[in-house]
């Protein structure tokens, strides 16, 4: 329910924002974020048809998917250890370190037009890294970033741009 409510307030802000350019929507192929795009946009004007992209798939946590914190020291003692010393550049068993999903994220990036504007719906990790590239942030500014789930992000004019639509402040 909570997942529902947070489209159907991004597609009030979309509809307001979008009446004017057409933007590109580009989407992770994945359920969750699919679903809230579909909702998000099922009353906005000026859009493309919604494409989606393998590269705006979240972080892959790997053989640590679905796993918490105990489950994890129980399978592989210390490496939470290890990552936390280093979380950019550690890799995941069998997923991504940062520094791989900064990667995907970057050939996306240089892949686009940037010359439209674009709309994209995607995972936490994604847009903060994203953020990281297009603003050129360290990577600390980068794991303290924010994603608030009753917001949309535009890149325009290579920069990403974050709308909040939470009817409740």
């Amino acid at each position: 329910e909570l997942g529902k409510s947070q489209a159907t307030a991004i597609k009030f802000g979309l509809k307001t924002f979008c009446q004017e350019k057409k933007f590109k929507v580009i989407c992770s192929p994945l359920g969750r974020v699919k679903s809230t795009a579909k909702i998000a946009l099922s009353e906005a004007t000026y859009l493309s048809e919604i494409t989606y992209d393998d590269r705006l798939k979240e972080h892959s946590f790997g053989t640590w998917e679905g796993l918490n914190s105990q489950e994890i020291e129980a399978r592989f003692p210390g490496m939470q250890e290890k990552r936390e010393k280093d979380c950019w550049n550690f890799q995941l068993p069998e997923g991504e370190s940062f520094v791989l999903l900064e990667t995907r994220l970057t050939s996306f990036l240089n892949d686009i037009d940037k010359s439209e504007d674009i709309l994209l719906f995607c995972h936490e990790m994604v847009s903060k890294t994203l953020r990281k590239i297009l603003l050129n942030l360290s990577r600390q500014q980068t794991l303290i970033l924010t994603h608030d789930q009753f917001s949309f992000f535009v890149i325009d004019n290579k920069q990403m741009h974050q709308y909040n639509c939470n009817p409740i402040f």
